[in-house]
């Protein structure tokens, strides 16, 4: 992943609520498989490693589940054939398979932006900076803002 993908998911974090928390993870995985493919056939090593990461994010989401709720059964489920697959994926060397996993996951991700979208509690982040974005001397470019210089930075002393 590069340096620009990780600002904006470190920029979406800070953001979000707990269940954009679980889209962001999606698209976190999804980014990561589809680096992977596209690295195949010139990198096999980055290929490991981007599935890896991949899995390690599907790892999360399974250690997040709360096992009181049948969907969390159902959930568990579908992240353990999707781990099937970046497992298999990655011992092989080959992609296949990841585009059924691509599938499982792009369809959880609709789902969980849906819900989000009703979301309304807060940030689970407390005290970050606020973000503002607009166009700033940059022709046509848009350029993020931090309008809380100076402040304390997501911890308070």
């Amino acid at each position: 992943m590069d340096k620009d993908k990780q600002i904006n998911y470190t920029r979406r974090v800070s953001q979000a609520n707990k269940t954009e928390l679980v889209v962001i993870t999606y698209d976190i995985i999804l980014d990561n498989i589809a680096d992977a493919e596209a690295v195949l056939a010139s990198d096999v090593n980055e290929y490991r490693k981007n599935l890896k990461q991949a899995q390690r994010f599907l790892g999360e989401l399974m250690r997040a589940l709360d096992y009181q709720y049948e969907l969390s059964k159902n959930l568990l489920q579908l992240y353990s054939y999707v781990q099937r697959i970046l497992v298999a994926s990655d011992i092989s060397g080959t992609d296949k398979g990841l585009e059924s996993a691509k599938n499982v996951i792009s369809g959880l991700r609709k789902a969980f932006n849906e819900i989000a979208a009703q979301d309304s509690s807060g940030s689970v982040m407390e005290n970050t900076q606020a973000i503002f974005a607009g166009l700033t001397y940059g022709r046509g470019s848009l350029n993020e803002t931090d309008m809380n210089i100076g402040s304390n930075r997501g911890f308070l002393a």
